[in-house]
């Protein structure tokens, strides 16, 4: 009998679709119920965007924005003044694109986003002196409400993206010739930042410029102080937290040590307490601490922060020196401090224990192994959630209005209690959605650039 032995065919490889295509029906329309739901939800945001476009650019009246811009950017400050303010903001512009030349890129989509901001800010105005601007509603609605924004927005845009743009090109010289070293200089220079901006926006002191009362802050101004302060301060404090915590051990009772029933007599209480305490490790004191006011902070709202600090500090200590916004700032900062040391000490549990252990080998002292091997690792491991809870201070700054501080939100809150500017409570609150929107998405984009250098490798390879 004669076998025939046969050589199969090869089998090709399954051609992988792609394109905008295949997106579609591999997210949107897999099945009949995604696409019903993909239709439904289509036309529903279709019929929003649809309405919201019509009352842009028909209905909406800016002349709100337009007329009070500098009341929403600065609030009361001096306008003999207001040129320490735009320093202030040059100065962070300038470390924003230095820090995004040393550790992100710029894309051509960078470069459309810029080009076709510059066009609508240059083109449109000139809109008004067209004949579509006398002919056509939209012509007419364009030369009255969204020209006027636009030239009032111009300046200060464009100044932005220029310094931007300049400080990423020496970003990415300076990356060329000794990245490590300027990276550690520009970190330095973000928390020198902070009383440099202040000195230079509070004035008085030693410093020889006037002073401006924190009274007279405001607006957008108000914002970023309260939240660059509390983003820069938190962040040290609740690694020191997230130590303290982790310092100590479970401080569980030792299972053998229960008689039976699972209750303990009074011996065994005393060994239970004499191990509970030898289990916070060799610093029980700091251990307690940073636990009780990791908990405690995480268990009252911000509002009760803010209360506490401008009401009852005040009355505890005699008199009302502190400056209502100082009170702000510390208030604020205590509280997330506590979130900031939780997101920490979770990137110092989710850490192999062979990091330790390897450092242990190569003799490095506590302190060397946290600072060069287990910490560096930990904050890469919770970038994103970091960068999510710097999000949630910048949106929580609002909340300062409950004790009297008009900061950004409550100013443009303010503008509508004037005659003339009563109806337009919506106009201005669409203005405030699309400034949070936007330095919250820099944020966020910042982040995803940051784990792109590869600060979140380490994220990588655990997963």
């Amino acid at each position: 009998m004669t076998t025939t032995l046969s050589t199969p065919a090869p089998v090709e490889r399954p051609r992988m679709a792609s394109g905008p295509l295949a997106w579609l029906k591999k997210n949107l329309f897999r099945t009949w119920l995604d696409s019903l739901l993909t239709i439904i939800v289509g036309v529903i945001a279709f019929n929003f965007l649809y309405q919201f476009f019509v009352w842009v650019t028909s209905e909406a009246q800016w002349t709100v924005i337009t007329v009070n811009f500098r009341t929403l950017m600065q609030g009361l400050y001096p306008l003999d003044q207001s040129w320490r303010v735009a320093t202030s903001v040059i100065l962070v512009a300038v470390l924003s694109g230095l820090s995004w030349g040393l550790w992100g890129r710029m894309f051509l989509t960078h470069l459309a986003v810029f080009a076709v901001g510059l066009i609508i800010l240059f083109v449109l105005p000139l809109a008004d002196s067209l004949a579509l601007a006398q002919s056509s509603q939209i012509g007419r609605y364009l030369g009255e409400q969204l020209v006027p924004l636009l030239q009032v927005l111009q300046t200060p845009i464009v100044i932005l993206i220029a310094t931007l743009v300049i400080s990423y090109g020496v970003g990415q010289i300076v990356r060329r010739v000794s990245r490590r070293f300027a990276r550690r200089v520009l970190t330095f220079a973000w928390f020198i930042a902070i009383p440099v901006i202040f000195a230079l926006v509070a004035g008085g002191g030693i410093t020889p410029l006037e002073g401006v009362s924190t009274s007279r802050w405001g607006g957008l101004l108000l914002t970023f102080m309260i939240a660059f302060v509390t983003i820069v301060a938190c962040f040290p404090l609740g690694i020191l937290l997230a130590l303290g915590r982790s310092a100590g051990g479970s401080g569980r009772v030792i299972p053998h040590q229960r008689a039976a029933g699972g209750r303990l007599n009074p011996v065994n209480w005393v060994y239970a307490i004499r191990e509970w305490w030898a289990g916070l490790g060799n610093y029980p004191l700091i251990t307690l601490f940073c636990v009780a006011f990791i908990e405690f902070m995480r268990g009252v709202p911000l509002v009760a922060v803010f209360f506490t600090a401008s009401v009852i500090v005040p009355i505890a200590l005699g008199d009302a020196s502190v400056d209502p916004v100082i009170r702000a700032m510390i208030g604020m900062t205590l509280f997330e401090s506590a979130y900031i040391a939780e997101i920490v000490r979770g990137g110092l549990q989710a850490l192999p224990p062979g990091q330790l252990e390897a450092a242990k080998a190569l003799g490095l002292n506590p302190i060397q192994a946290t600072l060069f091997i287990t910490m560096p690792q930990a904050l890469r491991l919770v970038i994103p959630t970091l960068v999510g809870q710097f999000i949630t201070i910048l949106k929580d700054t609002s909340l300062a209005i409950i004790i009297g501080l008009l900061e950004f939100l409550g100013q443009a809150q303010s503008l509508t209690a004037q005659p003339q500017f009563q109806e337009r409570r919506r106009e201005a609150l669409v203005f405030v959605f699309v400034v949070y929107f936007i330095f919250s998405y820099s944020m966020s984009y910042a982040a995803r650039q940051l784990e792109r250098s590869g600060s979140g490798r380490l994220n990588r390879q655990l997963r």
